[in-house]
């Protein structure tokens, strides 16, 4: 019967307008049936998912098409919120529904697999100073160190920059992440010209608050630069000469737990604080949640130097998003935006609090989450998220996309790329898809050269993991997939964001060894002039800032799509397969990678990609 059924709108999931749509607008549904079946009726079924409500709604005949019946139905969404649909259609016999895995026949108790459809508010609007743009991600201490930093006590420092990180427990079996190699905000500045070069626009940094670790994700204070990295005023330049050259900062706000050595827990008795842990009298005494009071306390995932906070506690939430806040405090200071680490773990109220100071401080403050899955429907908690509905994220790491690109660039399975780049193109809405962080590595995954390169793929004992090193060959072939893979990343609806290094060639297993140092001056050149020529003609081309996407063709592993919009067209194609792929070309085209006009048809050579582009 699945080839009896299709749509005017079948990649649309049956109904128009395609995608999360803003309240108060019309949607169309409709679904053709060979009338062979007869179809007695036809009936949408809607499901308010907040509410767990079902609406049986009777669609209307309409006619007679291509000798199939086709029945209609159109719907006017107000609430904001997640829904679901699917299709029940009843013959004389039997009832069937069609849903998101196909056509089944209904089962009694049995729930159909529907299709998510997100109505958000229909003022949401997010940055368009993001859009068309490229992120790049630094984790501080490893990028470029300027001038002599004053080392803190009971830290290692290091004078072997791009020597192996510290990967072993100390004496007591800890890793204390106390290794550092000097990298610092004095060393990003003296950088903006290579990253302005690249086509950088956006500067993601790891955490720069005051902490004891090399990653600063246990913050000791979030009113000081921590004094490894450098200053406020460095921090301020470091802003004010990126806007200079077009490039913004966006801050690492980690608000789900602090460091036990800080400020507020002061565990260690290191600051002049009277932290929660020394006195139940403590002014932060408040945000944090004792078990057996002191020494047991709620932790992020166990570990206890990192205690959790509560984040709806009101002193808390008015020393983070009050009007003289830590949210503000950053943007005042230079700041364009926030990546919310760990936003799962973020209650609604604290996040809704967080966007209201950060976009009452300046509206097109950038706001990211951190979400390893599809944010449209997650579950976590037990609650379902409402991070793409207008009050909370502008956008989020765009997990999804990085893991479908390694696995077709890897195994050359385009359909399962088509279905995942769709998928989140269907669910998100459009101005959050246009914001999204498109990457294809972070500081908590291998780093995408490893990726695509190696050849043992279980779990390595981490003394193995350490000294890994591909082969000249297996290097090659590495960096020959990784272009394919970053081609994808940095024409996909989204805006590309490179892990720093990874133009450059590094490799590495999981933390710490893919936070090696930047290899100056031992760069894989062939890799950064590539990664240059792409961030060349991104900037070129305006059809990435907003442009429609369509794939064109998704099997026996090519994978082919188009972004376009009313003045410009793009074909970005890669050959995964062993054999050449043709495909027509209607008008002249330019080859981008080339600089050569081309028509008629064009050949992909096995293992090889095409940009192509036009203005019309």
């Amino acid at each position: 019967m699945k080839e009896q059924i299709r749509s005017r709108f079948t990649e649309g999931n049956f109904r128009y307008p395609a995608g999360a749509v803003p309240a108060d607008t019309m949607i169309e549904f409709e679904i053709e049936i060979s009338r062979v079946q007869s179809i007695r009726k036809a009936t949408l079924v809607w499901i308010d998912d907040e509410e767990n409500c079902y609406e049986y709604l009777k669609m209307d005949w309409s006619g007679i098409k291509r000798g199939q019946d086709v029945y209609t139905k159109t719907i006017k969404v107000n609430k904001r919120g997640l829904n679901w649909y699917y299709f029940q259609l009843e013959t004389l016999s039997q009832t069937f529904y069609v849903g998101k895995e196909g056509v089944s026949v209904v089962v009694a108790n049995h729930e159909p697999p529907s299709w998510p459809l997100i109505v958000y508010d229909r003022h949401f609007t997010t940055p368009n100073w993001i859009k068309g743009g490229i992120i790049y991600h630094i984790f501080v201490d490893r990028f470029a160190r300027a001038g002599v930093s004053t080392p803190k006590e009971n830290i290692v420092f290091r004078e072997d920059w791009g020597g192996i990180p510290v990967y072993m427990p100390n004496e007591e079996g800890e890793i204390v992440n106390n290794d550092f190699f000097g990298g610092n905000l004095k060393g990003i500045l003296g950088k903006l010209d290579y990253l302005e070069q690249l086509g950088v626009t956006c500067i993601y940094l790891s955490p720069i608050f005051e902490a004891y670790s090399n990653h600063k994700y246990d913050t000791g204070d979030y009113t000081k630069i921590d004094s490894m990295f450098g200053s406020i005023e460095e921090f301020h330049l470091l802003c004010k000469e990126g806007r200079k050259r077009g490039i913004r900062i966006v801050l690492d706000g980690v608000f789900n737990h602090t460091g036990s050595d800080s400020v507020y827990f002061n565990k260690k008795g290191t600051f002049d604080s009277v932290g929660a842990f020394q006195s139940k009298e403590s002014p932060y005494f408040s945000w944090y949640t004792f078990i057996e009071y002191p020494d047991k306390y709620e932790s992020w995932w166990g570990i206890d130097t990192l205690p959790a906070v509560n984040e709806e506690d009101p002193d808390f939430l008015q020393f983070i998003t009050g009007m003289e806040g830590i949210a503000r405090k950053w943007l005042q200071l230079g700041a364009s935006g926030w990546r919310l680490d760990v936003l799962d773990e973020l209650p609604d109220s604290f996040i809704e609090a967080f966007r209201r100071a950060a976009k009452s401080y300046e509206q097109d403050t950038l706001l990211i989450g951190e979400v390893w899955e599809d944010a449209s429907y997650k579950i976590s908690y037990g609650k379902r998220r409402r991070y793409l509905l207008g009050e909370q994220m502008d956008s989020i790491m765009n997990y999804p996309f990085m893991n479908g690109i390694i696995q077709f660039v890897r195994n050359g399975d385009a359909e399962k790329l088509h279905e995942v780049v769709t998928t989140i193109l269907q669910h998100y809405p459009s101005c959050v898809v246009h914001c999204l962080m498109n990457m294809l590595g972070t500081h908590d995954t291998k780093r995408i050269l490893t990726a695509l390169g190696e050849k043992n793929v279980q779990e390595l004992p981490r003394e193995l993991q350490a000294q890994m090193k591909m082969s000249a060959s297996e290097r090659q072939e590495a960096i020959r997939l990784l272009k394919m893979a970053s081609l994808i990343q940095m024409t996909l609806p989204g805006v590309p964001c490179i892990y720093y290094g990874d133009e450059a060639g590094l490799e590495g297993y999981e933390d710490p060894f893919n936070r090696r140092c930047f290899p100056w001056g031992k760069e894989e050149k062939t890799l950064q002039h590539w990664y240059e020529r792409l961030g060349t003609i991104r900037k070129q081309w305006d059809v990435f800032k907003e442009g429609q996407y369509k794939t064109l063709y998704a099997k026996e592993q090519v994978y082919l799509f188009q972004r376009y919009n009313g003045l410009e067209k793009v074909i970005v194609g890669v050959n995964r397969s062993d054999t050449p792929f043709q495909f027509e070309i209607a008008t002249p085209y330019v080859d981008l990678l080339q600089n050569r006009d081309v028509s008629d048809e064009y050949m992909m050579k096995p293992n090889t990609v095409c940009f192509l582009g036009k203005k019309l």
